[in-house]
């Protein structure tokens, strides 16, 4: 569909239409004027009778004997107008005609309405035009039909043929009444002719004010006209396209705005139906039943995304439709939304994001798993890496977890080492167990990067809608609870809410605060195990334990050295420990006990404290204690952090000339390049695998494999937890160098270590038979 527009058809074809009834008026007002002033001046010089007839005929018979005529006439019309659509069958020009007629028959029949005396001839007409005016209507919707119905419009066509003939007696009667009451308003004026001729003066004198009037109105409208002219202009010069739609979805009507549009998304500039809704016809509907008849939606073409507003103009079934170009506008929202919505380093989607989703799939009332999912000591990696090599790290560890992902899991960046999951429907443990172990496998590949090599261990806690909440705000904070319990466990990096979490929470920080003054008020204390060494059969070294004592009762090891872990308060612990180590250390070095080595463990939070090189040498300095004298014992998660950062941290230490070991060895993460790179003198041989080392095959093949590989790299080994004489002949068979365990003895405190040094000397023949203790 094409419209062809040339700029001024629109005002040339509002003159077209509104010249002719200007004319018309202008004629009729001057003939009506000439004829009035005529008709005045002779009735004048006549007698009265004429006088008071004339106006009697002009104002009441001859319009009423016209309008029959006309009447009769306008009947023979209509039944010409729907026997030529019969033949034509052109719709236009039938409902133009249609309409004209209708409106023509209207004015004459105006004449007969305007007499009371003919109100029953009135209905009779009236009754009948209306059965006409239905059969034209049917005869139309007849038309419009694709079927074989031309016996029913012949049917039709009798029927307006029949009403025609119908009506002419009564027209005819009332043409016969007023020519009656003609002739007998004849005799009747001749007695009034005295008193019409001031009469006839003042009809022509209202001839002249009516003319006036007329003049008055014809003037207003053509400015009336000329302003709306005006108004229509504006459309041709607005920057915007606008259109002009019949009720049968044709354009009539394109503003310039309209084909630069077209020209600029690639079509021709008269191919305005690409501009219309792609359901224009649909929408009409919609339109009609809005309150102000206005309905904006929004439809893309080609490249540009365009606002279209639609205004129905019920008078007369037509429609303007404005657009309006917002491409730019969107692309400015998406940006934005982008921005709100999405973290623009990962372009994950953020907690704002989350918490749109969350609210969505709970109005759905579908069930789902939230999780969370944290980067375990990621403030250690920023205070140790810096935040930019974080960051990387963390962008590149975001793209794997996200390939990692099967179908139908959404996946967040909610803050800076933290993610989180939503899981339709898979709300089942063994389903969330078996998504956590994919992404844990993925995350202990090594990730590289351009501040190098890094080993990233993930913490998942997750709650389930709607058995662990049914709002937002509950779920987030129930699978917060369940990673911080996560977070906590050595053994499991999974956790399922359960209310029992927050009886265990309230409990840790509880412990957590007391653990605060613990050092104030002097309830740690420490025990130290003796090491032994199998070759000389003598005490070697001693391993420093810590203990807390808070109202009465001995609080676990394995119960607050995790809270103050993760609290920070193992570094000022730490220190502590250090400090008293060394202190003793240098009581036993005065003793005579110069060889001996004191044990102290390192925490990986400690060990990646920026000052624990500086703490170190600094006690030493202070206490005065030979470097040689002082183990420091670190666990494999020490090397999850920076390569470079552990291996400087491990040199400096080894400068001081201190000893140094990996404790719990074969439970965690270490390469065999770590041990051949880094400064390591002793590895101590994890509990776990000493333990059925007499009965169970596996034992003994892994605690032969770390004997042999720690004499083939120059180390010296040490088991934990020698609890049987079996022990001690199955290591003592594989030349295992130190032992250490509650086989010799167990923990306790420097009083008691000394005692035991000076009296048993460490001679192993009187302990054979020593019973094991549970430690």
């Amino acid at each position: 569909m094409r419209v062809h527009l040339k700029k001024g058809n629109n005002y040339k074809a509002m003159k077209s239409i509104t010249t002719p009834y200007l004319l018309r008026a202008s004629l009729l007002a001057a003939i009506a004027i000439v004829m009035g002033l005529a008709l005045s001046f002779i009735v004048y010089h006549s007698s009265a009778k004429v006088k008071s007839n004339a106006i009697d005929l002009v104002e009441h018979r001859i319009p009423i004997l016209i309008s029959i005529s006309e009447l009769i006439a306008d009947l023979s019309e209509q039944e010409r107008i729907i026997y030529e659509y019969y033949r034509s069958q052109e719709n236009e020009v039938f409902l133009q005609s249609s309409q004209q007629i209708k409106q023509v028959f209207n004015m004459h029949f105006a004449a007969i309405l305007a007499q009371p005396r003919f109100k029953e001839e009135a209905k009779i007409i009236a009754k009948g035009q209306q059965t006409i005016e239905r059969l034209f209507a049917e005869f139309y919707q007849a038309m419009q039909l694709n079927e074989d119905n031309w016996d029913d419009m012949r049917e039709i066509l009798s029927q307006v043929s029949a009403i025609r003939i119908q009506l002419l007696p009564t027209l005819k009667s009332i043409e016969q009444q007023t020519q009656q009451t003609v002739a007998e308003g004849h005799s009747a004026t001749l007695t009034q002719m005295a008193r019409s001729h001031w009469l006839v003066l003042s009809y022509g004198v209202a001839i002249v004010l009516i003319a006036g009037v007329v003049s008055w109105h014809i003037r207003q409208y053509i400015l009336t006209q000329a302003k709306n002219t005006r108004l229509a202009l504006f459309s041709q010069q607005n920057p915007n396209p606008i259109l002009s739609v019949n009720n049968l979805g044709e354009v009539v009507f394109a503003n310039p705005a309209c084909g630069k549009l077209l020209v600029r998304v690639g079509y021709h500039k008269d191919d305005t139906e690409h501009l219309l809704p792609s359901n224009f016809l649909s929408l009409r509907q919609a339109v009609s039943q809005q309150q102000d008849h206005t309905l904006v939606i929004e439809q893309s073409i080609k490249a540009r995304i365009l606002q279209i507003s639609i205004y129905w103009h019920e008078e007369i079934d037509a429609y303007d439709i404005h657009i309006k170009d917002i491409t730019e506008g969107k692309l400015a929202e998406e940006k934005v939304n982008h921005l709100a919505f999405y973290n623009q380093e990962t372009n994950l989607p953020n907690q704002y994001k989350f918490n749109q989703d969350i609210d969505g799939m709970i109005s759905k009332g579908d069930k789902f798993s939230l999780g969370v999912l944290a980067i375990r000591d990621y403030e250690n990696k920023v205070s140790s890496l810096g935040g930019e090599s974080v960051a990387t790290l963390v962008v590149e560890l975001a793209d794997i977890l996200a390939h990692a992902l099967p179908s139908g899991v959404r996946f967040y960046q909610v803050a800076e080492g933290q993610f989180a999951l939503l899981c339709a429907k898979n709300i089942s443990s063994l389903a969330l167990q078996k998504l956590t172990m994919t992404l844990t496998a993925v995350a202990e590949q090594p990730i590289i990067t351009a501040s190098g090599e890094f080993f990233i261990e993930l913490d998942f806690g997750y709650s389930c809608f709607p058995i662990h909440g049914d709002d937002r705000n509950t779920l987030i904070k129930c699978a917060h609870l369940a990673l911080v319990v996560a977070n906590q466990s050595e053994h499991e990096n999974f956790s399922i809410y359960d209310p029992a979490f927050i009886e265990g929470i309230e409990r840790n920080n509880d412990l957590t605060d007391k653990l605060r003054h613990a050092l104030a008020n002097k309830e740690l204390f420490l025990v130290f195990q003796p090491q032994l060494e199998l070759a000389s059969k003598r005490v070697t070294g001693i391993e420093t334990l810590v203990r807390w004592q808070h109202d009465g009762a001995i609080v676990s090891p394995a119960e607050f050295i995790p809270l103050a872990e993760q609290s920070g308060l193992i570094v000022p612990i730490g220190q502590w420990i250090l400090e008293q180590a060394c202190v003793f250390a240098k009581q036993l070095v005065e003793l005579g006990y110069d060889d001996i080595i004191v044990a102290v463990n390192v925490s990986p939070r400690q060990f990646s404290h920026p000052q624990f090189c500086n703490t170190v040498q600094s006690v030493l300095s202070q206490v005065g204690l030979p470097a040689a004298n002082l183990e420091l014992e670190i666990t494999e998660g020490v090397f999850m952090h920076n390569e470079a950062n552990t291996l400087a941290v491990l040199n400096k230490l080894k400068s001081f000339g201190l000893q140094m070991s990996i404790d719990d060895f074969g439970t965690g993460y270490s390469s065999l390049s770590y041990l051949k790179r880094f400064p390591i003198d002793k590895l101590k041989i994890d509990q776990s695998f000493i333990r059925d080392c007499h009965n169970n095959d596996d034992d003994k093949a892994i605690v032969k494999t770390i004997v042999s590989l720690g004499k083939s790299l120059g180390l010296s080994l040490i088991a934990e937890g020698v609890e049987e004489l079996s022990h001690v002949d199955f290591l003592t068979l594989l030349h295992c160098d130190e032992i250490q365990g509650y086989w010799f003895s167990k923990p306790v405190p420097p009083e008691e270590l000394l005692t035991l040094l000076a009296e048993k000397g460490g001679d192993i023949n009187h302990l054979a038979q020593q019973q094991s203790y549970g430690q």
